[in-house]
């Protein structure tokens, strides 16, 4: 869901509003508490542009028990800091915090203090500057379900102690890989997105028995063909190198969706019998791709998206369940034509709109 950002103290009635109506929403600090909010007293003091401003104080205060009632769904921000130094001992003005994001600092000092909020839920680190490797065993994991870690100046940042991460259900990792065969022991995570490296042994994502989300970003991977994951319901890959074999994907009996973008080796993919829970396919600029096996056999297919290809829709044995095609080649002025055709076979000629999920 996307989230409202606000920054300035008199905003909170429009955070509140927003929380109120069922949205997630984010107040941001851009630099030290004390001087991103400013220390005037509510009674005489007014912004022309923004309103009533409160006391650093008071507005620390009300931010706790916006933080108490509403939970997860309010995300406490720290960003920028335009030039400062972040300290993260500045989170702990917030005990009450189920939701932190830490990122885009020129420099931070205690992170790990950061990352010990007793009630932390969610948390997103996209610090590049990060370069203790140890980091993360100063994670607080006791109520832990959403870990983004977005890539850092260290390539060494030790991924075991994430297996102590029972309650995690979404966990998004870019540009990290030591030790990741341990997160073999999570079970029970929901959804995993990652850049995996070329020459990675990728069979701890078996271990990921609950998995329901597998996306791929970046990163290389050559092949798939030994992951195994009865539940998984959506796969995805976006620029991964060297991708060339998905393997026969009935392995993945509770699949509905595949996402594929910018996979320049790939040739074919093959589905048969045992995909009867597909629903939805989407090839975006994978030009090498000339062959889809078994579509036919894929009972419950709503949508099939295949941007530049060559293919003739009408050489494609399709299943009688399909009511989106959206097949174009990309040649200049041919777009108009080329769903004209399409809808004159009774499709439609553009997305699902339950097609596109990589990024929800």
């Amino acid at each position: 869901m996307a989230q409202r950002e606000f920054s300035h103290a008199s905003n909170l009635e429009e955070v509140e509003a927003e929380l109120r109506q069922g949205k997630d929403a984010t107040i941001q600090f851009n630099g030290p508490i004390r001087d991103a909010v400013r220390m005037l007293k509510p009674s005489d003091a007014w912004d022309q542009e923004n309103g009533p401003i409160i006391a650093a104080d008071d507005y620390v205060e009300r931010v706790r028990a916006m933080c108490r009632e509403w939970g997860e769904a309010l995300t406490v921000r720290f960003y920028d800091h335009r030039g400062d130094v972040f300290d993260g001992r500045e989170v702990h003005a917030f005990p009450e915090a189920q939701s932190l994001h830490l990122g885009g600092f020129d420099q931070a000092i205690n992170l790990e203090s950061a990352f010990e909020l007793p009630l932390l839920k969610r948390l997103c680190v996209s610090y590049f500057g990060l370069d203790n490797k140890q980091l993360l065993n100063h994670l607080n994991f006791g109520q832990l379900t959403h870990l983004t870690l977005t890539e850092t100046n260290t390539k060494a940042l030790d991924l075991s102690p994430l297996a102590n991460g029972q309650k995690l259900q979404k966990l998004f990792l870019v540009g990290h890989h030591k030790n990741i065969e341990k997160l073999a022991n999570l079970g029970q995570l929901e959804e995993f997105t990652f850049s995996a490296k070329t020459g990675l042994d990728l069979s701890f994502l078996n271990g990921m028995a609950n998995l329901r989300a597998l996306k791929f970003n970046l990163g290389g991977a050559a092949s798939i063909a030994d992951i195994e994951l009865p539940k998984l319901e959506d796969i995805a890959f976006t620029m991964v190198r060297n991708l060339a074999e998905l393997g026969d994907m009935q392995r993945f009996p509770s699949l509905r969706r595949l996402f594929m973008q910018d996979q320049q080796q790939l040739e074919h993919v093959r589905f048969g019998p045992g995909n009867t829970s597909l629903e939805h396919l989407w090839f975006y600029n994978c030009q090498k791709l000339n062959r889809i096996e078994g579509l036919a056999d894929c009972t419950s297919l709503k949508s099939l998206r295949w941007i530049f290809t060559d293919i003739d829709p009408a050489s494609l044995k399709l299943p009688s369940s399909l009511t989106h095609l959206h097949m174009l080649s990309g040649k200049r002025g041919a777009e108009a034509e080329e769903k004209a055709k399409i809808e004159a076979k009774g499709y439609v000629a553009d997305d699902h709109d339950d097609a596109w999920f990589f990024y929800k």
